[in-house]
């Protein structure tokens, strides 16, 4: 532990914040509880506990040999020392050895049992093995603790649905959410719950809520598309479908204290991987490729980082270092699509199309059916001049996924430059959703559709539509061009 003074942690250590929380106020039967407990002079090393662990580490990394080691011997020289043999535990369930770290949680707890933490900790490992009853009582046990966990709810929920308990689930779900009304996680588990009780309205609710608060989590829109279907609704639920693409199922974040303590605990590679995906989904680029580089440097030859690192560096427009990392895994990831679909992009954005369209070329050989990597290609082709592959291409990604809105506009594109602006409207009415910053374009696409159709009414809601969003977006240019195409679009018409 870094000191910062003596006798002070930093403030900015998960683990020693985890440790210095005020305690919650007691329940009347776990303080009478405890009373016996200090009544009887306390637990004593041999009052039937389980022993300390002593798992086989020859297998294991140098730094985690290290930290499991450390924490076991912090115990054998306290061995009634609850927040001993509570760190050894974390250190134990960091690395998943589960059931060695249930045996230091069990023995904290009988060390400590004011402490909430501990039954907690025994929830989240029985949760993990698929042990659903006995993750709920333990939840309910640090709940008895510590009332106001929005995330020990939350924990309860999942574990009661897990064991079939909609009812209770429910409950626990609304209390969490009542508690944290911005709790998209807390509304997703409350839809789940709903839904078992065959409450679909309200179901639907929640999950709709779930959704606004946390967009880009693709199991929540998936479920508020089987919903759709179930109550007959299938146009509603392919447009929930098209936000879903490519098998996004990512689910709405939990704030968890606790659990962050025990993933912080680890300092190797996938730790600093998982941390930077979830920055850079954050849309928290530098410091996702912060954490990235830290993996490569305990692993020159992790190949999912330097991927991630040639997107992330792109992304920001840094494209020697991108290049250096694609260099560097140059024969270890040749069956990567993820590789070649990055560095196409990231070619794509240096107008290098020529290279671009070969590494699509080469993504699309390891996965034929990619909606996506087809209109990248689509695109590409475009540039290039092949305007019958590009349009090949297009249709290719329709096939694998009938919503695809790059595939939709783009085709509709080479359709009205053919006249066939029927058929190119009926792609780009499949363009209006999800709202994104590529929204003002393709709903402009679409008011010039109806506009070479003769609608002018039709065409002067979307052009009107299209201006107000690139307005909201911030699309200054977009907006101001839009909207001077509809005065004078309105001026032609009044006559």
């Amino acid at each position: 532990m870094l000191e910062t003074g003596i006798g002070l942690k930093r403030i900015d250590d998960p683990v020693a914040a985890a440790f210095s929380e005020p305690m919650p106020r007691i329940v009347l039967a776990v303080a009478i509880s405890a009373l016996l407990v200090a009544c009887r002079g306390g637990v004593e090393e041999g009052d039937s506990l389980p022993s300390i662990p002593a798992p086989r580490l020859e297998a294991m990394a140098p730094e985690a040999r290290e930290l499991i080691g450390e924490a076991r011997g912090r115990v054998l020289a306290k061995p009634t020392d609850s927040d001993s043999n509570g760190r050894f535990g974390m250190a134990l369930h960091a690395y998943v050895l589960l059931q060695e770290s249930i045996a230091c949680y069990q023995r904290a707890a009988a060390f400590d049992s004011r402490d909430w933490r501990w039954p907690y900790y025994l929830g989240t490992v029985h949760a993990e093995l698929g042990r659903h009853s006995e993750a709920a009582s333990q939840f309910q046990a640090a709940l008895s603790l510590r009332p106001d966990s929005v995330a020990a709810r939350i924990r309860l929920g999942e574990s009661l649905l897990g064991d079939g308990q909609f009812q209770r689930a429910r409950e626990a779900f609304k209390e969490a959410v009542e508690l944290s009304p911005k709790s998209a996680v807390g509304y997703f588990g409350l839809g789940k719950a709903l839904e078992s009780t065959d409450d679909h309205d309200e179901a639907l609710r929640a999950y709709l809520r779930s959704i606004e608060l946390e967009p880009a989590a693709g199991s929540v829109r998936y479920a508020i598309a089987l919903l759709y279907r179930n109550l007959g609704r299938a146009g509603e639920a392919e447009r929930q479908l098209a936000h879903v693409g490519n098998g996004n199922r990512t689910e709405p974040p939990i704030e968890d204290p606790l659990m962050a303590a025990v993933r912080s605990l680890r300092t190797d590679k996938r730790r600093y991987l998982q941390e930077g995906l979830s920055l850079e989904a954050e849309g928290k680029v530098r410091d996702a490729i912060v954490l990235y580089e830290k993996a490569v440097g305990i692993d020159g030859r992790y190949l999912q980082a330097r991927i991630n690192l040639i997107a992330a560096y792109g992304k920001l427009g840094r494209f020697p270092e991108a290049e250096r990392h694609y260099e560097a895994i140059q024969g270890l990831a040749s069956d990567s699509e993820e590789l070649h679909v990055n560095w196409g992009v990231l070619q794509a954005a240096q107008k290098n199309f020529s290279d671009a369209a070969a590494s699509y070329r080469r993504a699309l050989e390891i996965n034929p059916h990619s909606a996506d990597t087809h209109g990248d290609l689509g695109v590409i082709l475009g540039e290039l001049g092949n305007a019958d592959e590009a349009r090949s291409h297009f249709r290719r990604a329709l096939q694998n996924e009938p919503d695809h809105r790059l595939a939709n506009f783009h085709l509709a594109r080479y359709l009205i430059a053919e006249n066939r602006v029927s058929e190119a409207i009926d792609h780009l009415l499949r363009t209006r959703e999800p709202v994104d910053d590529r929204t003002p374009t393709y709903l402009y696409g679409l008011a010039d559709a109806y506009l070479r159709l003769g609608n002018v009414d039709l065409s002067l809601r979307y052009a009107k539509q299209s201006g107000e969003l690139a307005s909201k977006l911030g699309q200054v240019g977009l907006a101001r061009a839009i909207n001077e195409d509809v005065r004078r679009l309105e001026a032609v018409h009044r006559r």
